[in-house]
């Protein structure tokens, strides 16, 4: 992981003892993040909404107790009225650039771990107030599918996406909601030699149907490691035959995930747009423009 300037202690009296503190360069998050003394993970967000830092510090120490490739939460606070926490400080390399220097059998033995951590994570249900995955993926289907259209009129290679959207939606009905890390993709992973050591990242960390926690495998994953890919996914299903409720959710949210990425990339990530373009194109090449069940991917 690479560490650049360094900081002046912050007025945190749970780090008063601590000694050094380097900032952490890597990541896409707006929140800053420093390595404390090798031991800690202080995360300084640009808000200083600590009640949602709370309520994420505890579902993550939850899903801690039962599996240690999740940070321990420490503390959460303000400071110059930013909010921040203080995890674990887990050593490794961010699997983006880990795994392609990984031969195909240790990729494939990275990504099983990875899987059956995922599974441990979506162990724990959502509390049952929570609303239901169905009402807030139908509202945002509908949010979505007006912009995408006006997309559609640019690449006519989209014109499928909507219509099979519509016409699976059916299968969100009555689907669980279940601790998510929600941002799953190898730059949230952590490698040392050949072992996968954390999970990390966790500000989006969420309740959602747990085969929606793919729903980037084609955009960010698979692009990285198909061999490490295919083993997050026989990890996850403890190397037994995946069904095939499985592939028909996935690929539902794996075309979900291209209007929301498409709207996104023209709206706001405007620099990021040809990135997307390129990752949509694969995906729908993946899936035979949906009409494959299973992404040529994994079958390979």
């Amino acid at each position: 992981m690479n560490r650049g300037r360094l900081m002046e202690k912050p007025n945190i009296p749970f780090l008063n003892k601590c000694t050094i503190f380097q900032f952490i360069e890597e990541g896409f998050s707006d929140d800053e993040k420093w390595c404390v003394d090798h031991t800690y993970l202080l995360r300084i967000s640009g808000h200083g909404n600590v009640q949602k830092l709370k309520k994420q510090a505890e579902i993550i120490n939850e899903v801690h107790a039962l599996d240690s490739h999740i940070p321990f939460v420490h503390e959460v606070g303000v400071v110059d009225e930013k909010a921040y926490m203080i995890l674990d400080y887990i050593s490794g390399d961010n699997g983006e650039i880990a795994l392609p220097l990984k031969n195909e059998t240790e990729q494939y033995n990275i990504g099983s771990q990875v899987g059956k951590t995922l599974k441990r994570l979506h162990s724990v249900h959502a509390p049952a107030s929570h609303q239901t995955w169905e009402e807030t993926w139908r509202n945002r289907v509908e949010r979505l599918a007006t912009p995408f259209t006006e997309i559609v009129k640019e690449n006519s290679h989209y014109e499928c996406v909507i219509p099979f959207i519509e016409h699976n939606l059916h299968l969100l009905k009555n689907r669980p909601n279940c601790v998510q890390h929600y941002d799953f993709h190898p730059g949230n992973i952590l490698v040392e030699e050949d072992r996968f050591t954390g999970l990390i990242d966790m500000q989006k960390i969420t309740y959602a149907d747990p085969i929606n926690e793919f729903y980037k495998m084609e955009y960010f994953n698979v692009p990285i490691s198909r061999t490490y890919s295919k083993g997050v996914l026989d990890g996850y299903h403890d190397h037994q035959p995946i069904p095939l409720s499985f592939w028909q959710l996935h690929r539902l949210y794996a075309a979900i995930h291209i209007i929301s990425a498409e709207v996104w990339g023209h709206e706001v990530a405007v620099k990021q747009r040809d990135k997307f373009q390129k990752y949509t194109r694969f995906t729908l090449d993946q899936f035979g423009d949906f009409k494959l069940l299973i992404p040529k991917w994994y079958n390979k």
